[in-house]
């Protein structure tokens, strides 16, 4: 790929990929998220008229959603992630929102949100963990849940691991250089897209998607911090009790009284 050209056109997280995330990534995953949700709704004995899912991309989860709610909202900050939401939501009764999940603003309060995907990882600060779990809260009613995943890192300190991936679709080819560094509990994952059908220089992208891990006992903390109720941690994978060797991780919590 012509360096020059991926420079010229460089795009923001989600900004071009959202069109391709659905066959990449969103469709392998989307089971294991909802089997993991249905697990806890029965476990917890979750009850909702009302929803929000944040970071809701392409709209998957809320098409699960749609059919246990009456009044559903999907939050995203990418209007790209939104557009491929909107084609695949057609007909369904759910607003969206063009938002950033630390000013969440919902027109109302509603009984459950959730945030799947591992999208709080997208925020690298704590501080901004932290504005997005107090902006959850104040758009939960009083006794509503929060459920999300997140990536804790566990088992990745000290390590620095580089892995580079191609991927292949219709018209798409695509290098991914991954870089995971355990002492800063970051990833970096540099995208390299180019077109098949069309000419090099115009058709050559890239986007840099960046995350941060946060540990279990720090989440825990500053749930509480937050005014939000621990009710449960597991395993994505295998729904078990979460463990210092929980690398992918499912919360439940609850807005304190």
């Amino acid at each position: 790929m012509d360096a020059t050209s991926i420079a010229e056109r460089s795009f923001s997280p989600y900004q071009r990929f959202a069109q391709f995330y659905d066959r990449v990534m969103g469709d392998a995953t989307a089971p294991v998220i909802h089997r993991c949700f249905e697990q806890s709704r029965r476990h917890y004995n979750l009850r909702f008229s009302s929803a929000a899912d944040i970071g809701c991309g392409t709209g998957t989860f809320l098409l699960h959603l749609a059919s246990l709610c009456d009044r559903l909202y999907g939050v995203d900050c990418s209007a790209e992630m939104l557009a491929q939401a909107r084609r695949k939501l057609a007909g369904v009764n759910v607003i969206l929102l063009q938002q950033d999940l630390r000013r969440l603003r919902l027109p109302r309060p509603v009984d459950l949100i959730t945030c799947m995907f591992d999208t709080l990882n997208y925020l690298t600060t704590a501080a901004g963990v932290q504005a997005a779990l107090e902006s959850a809260r104040e758009n939960l009613r009083k006794g509503g849940s929060l459920v999300f995943d997140v990536i804790t890192g566990a088992g990745e300190a000290g390590r620095t691991r580089r892995v580079r991936q191609r991927i292949s679709l219709p018209g798409q080819m695509a290098i991914w250089h991954l870089r995971a560094d355990g002492s800063r509990n970051r990833s970096r994952v540099e995208m390299l897209w180019r077109s098949s059908n069309e000419q090099e220089n115009s058709n050559t992208w890239r986007e840099v998607h960046r995350q941060r891990w946060y540990p279990l006992p720090w989440l825990c903390a500053l749930l509480k911090r937050c005014g939000l109720q621990v009710c449960g941690v597991h395993d994505v994978m295998s729904y078990q009790p979460a463990s210092p060797r929980t690398w992918w991780a499912h919360f439940v919590v609850r807005r304190c009284l």
